[in-house]
């Protein structure tokens, strides 16, 4: 078979319509996700094809036409811009992740051990446990939506490859994350809690950053003219951006920790 009748079937499985029903106008927005843009790069991957990097065609018509090199690639990958502030790059203070995935969106498996959606993407550790239960695909999709959070939560993570990051579990089945790496795994220090309930799977990831240092751009000092009438205006005296971001960092703190120690989301 081509590569025109591969692709045309691969992405009809995935729209799950039949291939005759393929037209250039066919939207491919169901898969502008995370999970629709792995399994459509494996199942490229699979065909000998792969799409530029940051590349998210909107159509069937435009995804031929880029993987024929006929027009640019549209650059919509959810890539980090260089151009981005250090705060919005590096982690600081309490950062949350959550992430949220249908259960019936990852594919059905006959063999979760050979599949190659599932060896690309889980620890064998995770397939393991995955499948000692009735359904495997409710606990992968967890795993998936906390790999997903881990990397909101912390964008370290971003181009670290999805395998190399797993949940684990403790005796009494709490969750826990892990890094493997050349050298061997890491215990992460993020806390995580994986639920579901019906078609629905759910992670939240936290962790705490020590603040980043002060530039000195950021040193220097108000003017004081700029101080006296901002207080003026308001009647109060101005309260310090240090201030205000701790009692944020308080509140958010003091509701991240409720939420995990009343195991709102059950692992």
């Amino acid at each position: 078979m081509d590569h025109t009748g591969q692709l045309r079937e691969l992405v009809a499985a995935m729209l799950m319509v039949p291939p005759d029903q393929l037209a250039p106008d066919t939207s491919l927005a169901s898969l502008h996700n995370s999970l629709g843009d792995a399994r459509l790069k494996l199942g490229l991957k699979r065909c000998g094809l792969a799409l530029p990097p940051s590349s998210r065609p909107g159509t069937f018509g435009e995804l031929e036409a880029v993987l024929a090199g006929k027009t640019p690639a549209a650059a919509n990958g959810g890539e980090i811009s260089t151009t981005m502030t250090r705060a919005a790059v590096v982690s600081t203070g309490i950062q949350v992740g959550i992430d949220v995935q249908e259960i019936r969106s990852l594919p059905v498996a006959d063999d979760y051990w050979e599949h190659e959606f599932y060896v690309a993407m889980f620890d064998k550790s995770e397939i393991a446990y995955a499948v000692a239960h009735s359904e495997p695909r409710i606990h992968l999709a967890g795993y998936w939506c906390a790999k997903e959070a881990l990397r909101k939560c912390d964008p370290s993570f971003l181009k670290i490859d999805f395998a190399s990051t797993l949940v684990a579990h403790e005796p009494d089945g709490r969750p826990y994350l892990i890094r493997r790496t050349a050298s061997g795994s890491e215990r992460l220090s993020h806390a995580v809690s994986v639920s579901h309930a019906g078609e629905l799977a759910t992670a939240v990831v936290a962790a705490a950053f020590p603040p980043l240092p002060i530039t000195a751009e950021e040193r220097k000092p108000e003017p004081v003219a700029l101080r006296s009438a901002e207080s003026s205006a308001s009647g109060k005296p101005l309260r310090s951006a240090g201030m205000i971001f701790g009692s944020v960092a308080l509140l958010v703190a003091g509701a991240i920790i409720a939420l995990l120690s009343l195991h709102f989301l059950r692992p």
